[in-house]
């Protein structure tokens, strides 16, 4: 587990957009805490486990598409190999994705987005903002979702308006499930907004540098 950074070494650097920051940090919880959060505890409550576990395996499976051209761009080619392995057979053996069946065999998931690949072409991080209803960014990671969701869309174009609203709300219910115990820590601190900064850019300074920080990173 990453350890907290000291609010006072990051503050002043990345968020001097932070009273602003705030007011929409609690614009955001108000709407989770009433709308989005007694959605995800709902269906991981009372949707069978093996519903669940299809809606995630093939929500991973666009998200492996979208990976894919992220590692190729950024010339991880034996990540780009493994993740498009991960893609043809997820695809067929696993039913479009809907059982991950190259997990199973041993092929790792990866994930890359385009701010990580702004991150490697050298764009500098920018000001940590907290985007309304999307949560805590920063400004190279809100371009790289721009482009992303331009990336899937481009995906879903075949399919009709019902389809692709059905499928962004599965996966939205999906990734708010998973962050449930993050929900559970930002109620336990006396100040959320700081512990949702703090772990939020050390999650992605990890996702940059694969895991793999540099000896004089300090967390």
């Amino acid at each position: 587990m990453l350890m907290l950074m000291p609010f006072s070494l990051m503050a002043n650097d990345v968020d001097p957009w932070e009273e602003i920051n705030r007011v929409i940090f609690e614009f955001n919880q108000t709407i989770d805490e009433n709308i989005f959060e007694p959605i995800a505890r709902s269906y991981e409550e009372n949707i069978f486990e093996s519903v669940q576990d299809r809606v995630s395996d093939f929500s991973s499976n666009i998200g492996d598409i979208n990976t894919f051209s992220n590692e190729l761009v950024q010339f991880e080619i034996v990540s780009s190999v493994n993740t498009l392995g991960r893609i043809l057979i997820n695809s067929t053996l696993g039913i479009l994705g809907l059982f991950n069946v190259a997990g199973e065999i041993g092929l790792k998931k990866t994930y890359e987005d385009f701010g990580q690949t702004l991150a490697v072409w050298g764009v500098p991080e920018g000001n940590y903002v907290v985007l309304p209803i999307l949560g805590p960014s920063t400004l190279r990671d809100t371009t790289g979702e721009v482009v992303d969701s331009l990336q899937s869309m481009e995906q879903t174009k075949s399919i009709n308006i019902i389809e692709k609203t059905s499928l962004g709300a599965a996966q939205a219910v999906d990734m708010r499930v998973k962050l449930l115990p993050i929900s559970n820590l930002l109620k336990k601190s006396d100040d959320p907004y700081t512990v949702m900064r703090s772990s939020y850019l050390q999650k992605r300074k990890f996702d940059v540098y694969n895991g793999d920080l540099p000896d004089d990173d300090e967390f």
